[in-house]
């Protein structure tokens, strides 16, 4: 049987749709994957560089995902090569790597998620990828490799010096700005309307255009401020939040409600 996958991150980016995607760092269990679902996320993605999720708990994020039809990524910490084999083969479709300053960095990165020749990612086996079925090695090796989606991300104003050479590798599908730390590093922490902002933007979505890249925002969870920049040429896919803080607004709105009984609201 073929490996039968389908990454809605990548669709949806192709197709111009809009894409929501759910950032993990509180949840521990596989529930979150079906929260995903219902509140209308196409995608999560379990946050290994802001957490103290293990591996293991990642994976079985990874697979429930896979199993309810709702992307799973994650994020590593780092150029850190071992992880992300271990969550690609685990169920994840896609990894998103920190702090690209390069064309080397953005190389390496690209080369995990490969298949000899082009990379140095593991020989296939039977996994959740193939739904434990042996796999037939080269089409389904194609199969995976297809689905499987490279996200960069730049964070300083290096990353953006070099956003052209990064957009030009092959095997890397999205630059990622990560404006929270770009901002911080700037000295305009959370600025995110700020011009100078504005101009490393434009910069790297010029350079994602050229090498016929996808260039998404990230940290920005106004979404009255990312209209600004899909405006200016960013793609329709959004981090929409982070389960932690999700949590804290709803919980937060909500005590208000009540409490305002108490005082005759």
């Amino acid at each position: 049987m073929a490996v039968q996958l389908q990454n809605t991150v990548k669709a949806r980016l192709a197709s111009g749709e809009v894409c929501n995607i759910l950032a993990v760092r509180h949840s521990r269990t596989v529930d979150i994957a079906a929260i995903a679902q219902a509140s209308g996320h196409d995608a999560f993605y379990v946050d290994l560089q802001h957490s103290t999720i293990t591996e293991d708990q990642a994976v079985q994020m990874c697979q429930a995902g896979l199993a309810l039809g709702v992307t799973p990524l994650v994020r590593v910490p780092g150029l850190a090569h071992a992880a992300a084999e271990h969550l690609l083969e685990g169920g994840a479709l896609g990894v998103i790597v920190p702090d690209v300053r390069n064309a080397v960095d953005a190389a390496e990165v690209a080369s995990w998620c490969r298949y000899p020749p082009k990379g140095v990612r593991s020989p296939l086996n039977a996994s959740p990828l193939t739904r434990y079925v042996a796999p037939s090695q080269q089409a389904d090796r194609e199969a995976i490799e297809r689905e499987t989606i490279v996200f960069v991300m730049l964070e300083n104003e290096a990353g953006i010096d070099h956003a052209e050479e990064i957009a030009a590798v092959p095997g890397v599908d999205v630059l990622l700005i990560g404006s929270s730390d770009l901002t911080s590093s700037m000295g305009i922490h959370g600025q995110f309307e700020d011009p100078r902002l504005k101009q490393l933007y434009q910069r790297a979505i010029a350079a994602a255009r050229k090498h016929g890249k996808h260039l998404m925002i990230g940290g920005i969870r106004d979404a009255r401020i990312a209209t600004q920049y899909v405006a200016m040429g960013a793609a329709r896919c959004f981090i929409t939040g982070t389960d932690t803080a999700l949590l804290l607004a709803g919980a937060a709105a909500q005590a208000q409600r009540f409490r305002a009984i108490g005082q005759g609201g």
